[in-house]
């Protein structure tokens, strides 16, 4: 199963995906995609072609996302509830929201750059919520 986990992080989208299948996992892919304006409809436009070529470039049968609060003290940027949006309209499979406490829970993968862990916990508890 593809699994694609994605963290939000400032205009950032970073990403990994892994193909999972049982207790093994393989990193396939990690990259980070920016939303270089939120008020712009053509960056706005790049970013939704972005995500769609993500996508189909993946074919991910579930995505996990690093959930955000939308309100409150640590509340998501403007850009991060955009780049949100985009995702989940062009989402072709099931998304969950991975809170911090589940992505706290898992273990890093050195391979990976720090930004990335996040994207890769989201991904992996995603798959672990599914499969139990």
């Amino acid at each position: 199963m593809n699994v694609l986990g994605v963290e939000f992080s400032s205009r950032k989208l970073n990403y990994v995906l892994l193909a999972c299948e049982g207790e093994h996992v393989q990193i396939l892919q990690s990259n980070r995609l920016e939303l270089s304006d939120t008020r712009s409809r053509q960056a706005l436009r790049a970013f939704q072609s972005a995500i769609a070529a993500l996508i189909n470039g993946t074919s991910p049968e579930l995505i996990g996302i690093k959930d955000k609060p939308e309100t409150g003290h640590m509340r998501a940027g403007a850009a991060a509830l955009k780049m949100e949006g985009i995702l989940l309209a062009a989402a072709p499979c099931d998304v969950e929201f991975i809170s911090g406490k589940r992505i706290n829970a898992c273990a890093d993968d050195d391979s990976l750059n720090a930004y990335h862990q996040p994207a890769y916990k989201a991904a992996l508890a995603a798959f672990r919520k599914q499969s139990a």
